[in-house]
């Protein structure tokens, strides 16, 4: 006999609250060193529960395996770039997508992504950033097979060849990004917090964050065939100066999206991440919503100090609701505004990348409690600075269709 729906329904839900958080599955940081994946682990002081052992088993044994099959290729190259570094003169500096966590990003960072000028890292680049110029003939006889396993297609669309966010490399070589407090130990989020616009970091660790960008940008300019790099993370959105100093010639292209709907989807985003990878209970919700508003809005008023700095022919803004609306005839606008030439041929890129991003189930939020809704209301000047109503009007284009980052 058949279990009544609602036992099926019972089953599931004791899945999902008890098992399924907790089962070992190959973690993001699976192909991390293990000096790096040790290095995050310190910070948790000791705090991670037997319930999330067995999940760091299976990070641990596969990070070491990692650290065996690269560590050829991370002494070679680094000898490498130490005596040849690749040159990059301004008139070739990166591209970087700027915006906040669900703004648009990754949408904008695919569009980009279509033109055949601008190399964008890949998944196993951002995810191995340790050894994927040589030792990636051997690793990805490891890594391929497992990377549908990871399981980070709950927040961000994965695959061998598609664009990717440079934060995870700044994560999973050393532990300099947010992710390892949002994704990973969420109970030491004001610790690697200080990551994201890089002002309250020590002088050691800030030379560390400096020297582990430049390294991943050396190395992908080893494989990019002398294209032009393009980088989105979102917290490049609170680094402009410091982006400017490490990058000169560097240009920019910002988007934004309704700061409700942004605040909204990362509520999901957070759950999502720390559902997927992490290795301690998530913080209550009142405290994570406040962690997101807080930064959100810091983020921001970050860019907008440091716009001034930027030359007007090194940056570009969007409106995500314009970008969905006509995205090549914006595309065209932000490659005009950033002197850049526009590829020919790309329009028809450009549109199935936008014919992609509409195919997806469009998530469901619930309603703003009287907590939330207080929380959207301190993040009203950035619906005033970027131009956006304080009631989102339904979007033509879902970007949210997946739990993504950016």
């Amino acid at each position: 006999m058949m279990p009544s729906n609602n036992v099926r329904h019972r089953i599931r839900a004791f899945a999902a609250r008890w098992l399924v958080p907790y089962l070992p599955y190959p973690h993001f940081m699976c192909v991390a060193p293990l000096d790096a994946v040790l290095r995050i682990l310190r910070r948790a002081e000791g705090q991670i529960p037997p319930a999330y052992w067995p999940r760091l088993v299976l990070l641990l044994l596969l990070s070491g395996i990692s650290t065996v099959a690269s560590l050829p290729e991370r002494v070679i190259v680094g000898a490498w770039l130490r005596l040849r570094p690749p040159r990059m003169e301004r008139d070739n500096a990166p591209v970087f997508v700027l915006g906040y966590f669900r703004s648009g990003t990754t949408f904008l960072q695919n569009l980009l992504a279509a033109d055949p000028n601008l190399r964008s890292p890949s998944w196993p680049q951002v995810l191995a950033p340790q050894t994927f110029v040589v030792g990636w003939s051997v690793l990805r006889y490891l890594f391929v097979p497992l990377l549908p396993l990871t399981r980070l297609n709950a927040v961000v669309p994965v695959g061998a060849r598609l664009p990717a966010e440079d934060d995870f490399a700044l994560n999973n070589m050393g532990g300099m990004s947010v992710l390892a407090g949002r994704a990973v130990l969420p109970r030491r989020q004001a610790f690697f917090n200080r990551f994201h616009d890089l002002d309250a970091l020590s002088a050691d660790e800030f030379g560390r964050w400096r020297s582990h960008q430049f390294a991943f940008v050396q190395r992908l300019a080893l494989v990019a065939g002398g294209r032009r790099l393009l980088l989105k993370s979102p917290s490049h959105t609170a680094r402009v100066r410091y982006l400017l100093e490490l990058f000169p010639g560097a240009k920019f292209v910002h988007i934004s999206r309704s700061p409700e709907v942004v605040f909204r989807s990362n509520l999901l985003l957070a759950r999502e991440l720390q559902r997927a990878f992490a290795l301690q209970p998530p913080l209550p919700d009142d405290e994570q919503e406040e962690i997101i508003t807080r930064e959100y809005l810091a983020t921001e008023m970050h860019y907008l100090a440091d716009r001034a700095r930027i030359p007007a022919a090194d940056l570009a803004e969007v409106r995500l609701q314009d970008l969905t609306a006509d995205p090549v005839g914006e595309m065209k606008r932000i490659y005009r505004e950033l002197g850049l030439p526009f590829p020919r041929g790309s329009e028809e890129r450009m549109l199935q990348v936008a014919a992609t991003f509409v195919k997806q189930v469009r998530n469901r939020h619930p309603d703003l409690t009287e907590r939330q809704r207080a929380h959207v209301a301190r993040l009203e000047p950035l619906a005033a600075a970027f131009g956006h109503a304080p009631a989102q009007v339904a979007e033509t284009l879902d970007v949210d269709s997946q739990q993504r980052i950016g």
